[in-house]
């Protein structure tokens, strides 16, 4: 009996702490998620980047948890007997008046994304509702955050490579890295191979060194449910030459991608590029560099032309002069990613950052359109990067630039199924739509015409 008495203390001391232990965590996040707070450390601010995104995106959701701990403890008697319990237990309250504030906040997307998709309809003339409380899809979607269309058939791995190539990146970098050559197809059912429907390539963050082309979010699966053909890129992330090896491999993958999917219903003529954060960067990155044989070895003379380009919290501006990243970016690009020698504020450096920081390439540019889309109080790439970019872009280029800053929204916050991410991949999709799926879109694609399109401004204004 003593046994057992000693084993229930000992289960009810261990329940006791982990509720402080979790109490005290998410009144933390919930801080930081609320006020974007940041260290100077890289790694310490990925971590609570990504864990503050879970309060920010599903606060319901951790409500719910605490609840669930709480009728747990009061059942085992924990509660009554515990003063560490019931003390966390009213600093509970407090994080929960933040966690409601976090959830009010993300509906402030929804009429951002619905002024926007009224003045898209004022053109397309097709008025589309952003769903919500009233809506059977907000309430599927908020119960269950993974409710995915399954309606597509999946083609996994296809190298992109060819045989000099493989054997090159085998040579180099290993076996290992030459298998990250690859892609995924995404072909909806309804989409037969020649439907020249449109494209979107989409290549996953990860700073360059780190992610994998299967983290796929709700932005992938709403335009496959709009049947548009889906690509996801992997690149090489561990390479001993550096960036930008991993631009070049998304130029091969977009250049196997133009020879082959006709094949798969996808129209080779339409390809919109899009990626988030450092393949965001890449994505803007293919849109304003192509044909340049530099960045095309054995390829020079293949059309890597796109239609349009998608930025999802993208790195913009890899020199950040001004230092708005709360963390030493710029070294460690040169250092780690593009292993670079010299110190990083070297005009060699610097020069080089330069050509591949997307704001400073417009002028060059094809003249596609683009779609910014960018939290405000995102940690890792400084929203003020972006601003500068939108703001140069407009200044500099006569193509069609959108910009959506998300209130509330954290770095790549759209990767989390949430009313937040539903309400900004909704207005990213029917942008798509718009510009490269309707009748008029398409036959200038077709004639190889320039489109011209009226400059729309969302979210923030200078």
């Amino acid at each position: 009996m003593a046994l057992m008495d000693l084993g229930m203390y000992l289960a009810k001391s261990t329940w006791a702490v982990s509720y402080a232990a979790c109490s005290f965590v998410t009144l933390v996040l919930s801080w930081v998620a609320i006020t974007g707070a940041a260290t100077r450390n890289r790694k310490v601010n990925i971590v609570l980047c990504v864990l503050s995104n879970q309060l920010s995106e599903l606060p319901l959701s951790i409500m719910c948890l605490d609840a669930c701990f709480y009728t747990w403890l009061n059942l085992t008697g924990t509660f009554q007997e515990s003063l560490l319990v019931r003390f966390f237990y009213y600093t509970n309250i407090i994080t929960a008046v933040g966690l409601l504030y976090l959830f009010k906040r993300a509906f402030e997307v929804q009429a951002l994304g619905q002024k926007f998709l009224d003045q898209l309809a004022k053109e397309s003339k097709e008025w589309i509702e952003l769903p919500g409380p009233t809506t059977a899809r907000f309430w599927q979607q908020l119960l269950n955050p993974f409710l995915w269309s399954g309606d597509y058939t999946l083609y996994e791995n296809i190298p992109y490579w060819t045989q000099k190539e493989q054997l090159s990146a085998r040579k180099s970098d290993g076996w290992e890295a030459a298998a990250e050559m690859s892609l995924d197809i995404y072909k909806p059912h309804t989409v037969e191979g020649g439907d020249d429907r449109p494209v979107l390539f989409y290549m996953h963050g990860g700073g360059w060194t780190a992610g994998s082309k299967k983290l796929i979010g709700p932005l992938l699966t709403e335009m496959i449910s709009q049947d548009w053909v889906v690509v996801a890129v992997d690149y090489r992330l561990s390479t001993k030459a550096g960036y930008p090896t991993q631009l070049m491999d998304c130029k091969r993958a977009l250049r196997w991608v133009k020879d082959e999917i006709r094949t798969f219903g996808g129209n080779p003529n339409n390809i919109i590029v899009a990626g988030d954060s450092a393949g965001g960067q890449m994505a803007c990155m293919l849109a304003l560099s192509a044909n340049q044989p530099e960045y095309q070895p054995g390829f020079e003379s293949v059309d890597t032309t796109v239609q349009g380009c998608l930025g999802l919290s993208a790195v913009v501006d890899l020199v950040d002069m001004n230092n708005c990243t709360n963390h030493d970016g710029r070294g460690r690009f040169v250092r780690d990613v593009a292993k670079r020698e010299g110190s990083p504020d070297s005009a060699d450096n610097i020069k080089f950052l330069s050509e591949h920081s997307p704001r400073f390439r417009i002028k060059g540019g094809a003249g596609v359109p683009f779609m910014i889309v960018h939290g405000d109080i995102d940690t890792l790439t400084p929203v003020q990067n972006t601003r500068a970019f939108v703001n140069e872009f407009r200044s500099t280029s006569n193509a069609h630039m959108t910009y959506l800053e998300i209130p509330g929204g954290h770095h790549c916050f759209h990767l989390i199924s949430s009313p937040r991410s539903w309400y900004t991949v909704i207005s990213a999709g029917q942008w798509l739509t718009h510009h490269f799926d309707n009748p008029a879109a398409v036959e200038a694609i077709q004639a190889k015409k320039p489109q011209v399109h009226e400059i729309v401004e969302w979210g923030w204004t200078v």
